[in-house]
């Protein structure tokens, strides 16, 4: 089988209709914000001996819509080409932003510098 009309077998309709397309509409910046803030929420209430430093817990809100921006913007600057195909990006790659950030530890996160510089490297 290949695409219809280069030299592909045909594909009868009794085969084909063990087949369907989902299509699943594309989450807004609103909810993306709400889940990955949630993610966030989690990650500093987490039962741990030191509690996080203010600076960091502020930074909460920016890291996100920081990431949530960086990923519109690679989704629309890196479009996939047939030389480029692997250029394809969801958000999938947004959660494990924030998956890595979440294995950080208060400890290591004493000054919203930190916070900034582990983002990047997520990112």
């Amino acid at each position: 089988m290949g695409p219809p009309g280069i030299s592909g077998n045909p594909i009868t309709n009794r085969y084909v209709r063990h087949y369907n397309i989902l299509y699943v509409e594309p989450y807004s910046s609103v909810s993306q914000q709400a889940i990955f803030s949630n993610v966030m929420d989690w990650m500093f209430l987490r039962d741990t001996k030191t509690p996080w430093a203010a600076a960091v817990k502020s930074l909460k809100d920016n890291v996100v819509l920081a990431t949530i921006d960086t990923y519109k913007e690679i989704q629309n600057k890196f479009k996939p080409t047939p030389a480029k195909s692997h250029y394809t990006y969801n958000l999938r790659d947004v959660s494990k932003v924030f998956q890595g950030i979440s294995k950080s530890e208060p400890r290591a996160l004493l000054k919203d510098e930190d916070m900034v510089k582990l983002w990047a490297h997520e990112c």
